[in-house]
């Protein structure tokens, strides 16, 4: 029933059925379906920003979604809406993260109607073989952090369930991925005598003990584990086994906990013929899905707008070939790779993934 009545809440952000309008009036109409989170997709959420970058000139449909659900029926269901709504005379679609992988379903069940452009617009994103192997990517693409750091009045801020995060804050907080750029960050002339470490088997004690230990300052506190402190309100949507673990084990918890309760309840995701429900993610390469593959788009043109750093830093050419081969690989049509420079986690936020998204649009 939970989901029965998210998905009724998401149905009603439209007029009518599952799109709804960020931006309207422009000759250019682009249908955008968003990324996954905790609570689905929020199709404003991901793309208000790039509707307003867009500007006058585009009109940018969106959708929702909630956890779990049947893709392939949600795409179908798209398709007829946007063939009925006289609003909408000519169309491309996209999509961000896993709502690329819908939009390639979208995609198939506009081909062939007047209303589709035949474009495909991948924002980081692509189509996977399968859901089972999308989930896997996720989980071995994503790396582990060694410890976070971050200002003490964010700490506390953290410690009360993050509610009073501004986007400032979010700046403040870093993640580090190695050994080196921990060190230099305690090189840092802000941080060399100004932060308190709580690595290895020391865990940060109570608040009102760490603000008698920075003496009055505002201190940088560096973790490399998830806090026991507090852990049910600082980490309300972490799985319980992270609990105390360091992020090095702890991350790899949480993403396999996030697949199994999202991305592999979204049953057809991926390109497998024979799509069945999958409950539990499978790391020993054992197949869970069904046999085959859907067959490529017809024609279509995929531009895949790939965000080219990660984790801080520019990624190498070795971790731009995936995304590029799946996108050639997921129609018979032309299909182009376009560095956006940002990280996946702000991409559409990018007012350079506008300027892309005009130029290519035909």
């Amino acid at each position: 029933m939970k989901h029965i009545k998210l998905f009724e809440a998401f149905v009603s952000k439209g007029e009518s059925g599952l799109l709804y309008p960020l931006s309207d009036g422009g000759k250019k109409t682009l249908v955008l379906l968003p990324g996954s989170g905790q609570d689905g997709g929020q199709g404003d959420a991901d793309f208000q920003k790039l509707a307003d970058d867009l500007g006058k000139d585009f009109s940018v449909y969106t959708a929702d979604f909630p956890n779990e659900f049947n893709v392939r029926d949600y795409a179908q269901k798209i398709a007829k809406e946007i063939e009925s709504n006289p609003n909408i005379k000519r169309c491309a679609v996209g999509g961000f993260s896993i709502g690329g992988a819908i939009a390639w379903h979208l995609a198939g069940a506009l081909k062939g109607l007047k209303k589709f452009n035949d474009q495909l617009f991948f924002i980081d994103s692509g189509i996977p073989d399968s859901t089972e192997e999308f989930a896997i990517g996720i989980v071995k693409g994503n790396t582990p952090r060694i410890a976070i750091a971050q200002p003490l009045d964010i700490f506390i801020k953290n410690r009360a369930g993050g509610r009073d995060i501004t986007p400032n804050d979010e700046t403040q907080i870093l993640n580090f991925y190695d050994e080196k750029e921990l060190d230099q960050f305690k090189e840092r002339d802000d941080v060399k005598d100004n932060h308190l470490p709580y690595m290895g088997l020391k865990f940060p004690p109570s608040t009102e003990q760490i603000k008698r230990e920075s003496k009055g300052n505002n201190p940088w506190i560096i973790e490399d584990k998830y806090d026991t402190t507090n852990f049910e309100t600082r980490y309300s949507v972490k799985p319980l086994e992270v609990r105390g673990e360091t992020f090095e084990r702890g991350d790899v918890f949480n993403n396999i906990s996030f697949v199994e309760q999202d991305t592999l309840k979204k049953l057809g995701l991926g390109r497998e013929t024979s799509p069945i429900k999958i409950s539990k993610l499978k790391m020993d390469g054992t197949k869970n899905t069904g046999q085959g593959r859907l067959p490529a788009l017809k024609g279509v043109e995929v531009i895949s707008l790939i965000a080219s750093n990660k984790e801080g830093k520019p990624k190498s050419r070795m971790d731009l070939i995936p995304q590029a081969k799946e996108a050639q690989s997921c129609t018979t049509g032309e299909s182009k790779v376009i560095l956006i420079s940002a990280e996946h986690k702000n991409i559409t936020k990018s007012p350079s993934l506008a300027t892309e998204i005009a130029i290519n649009f035909k």
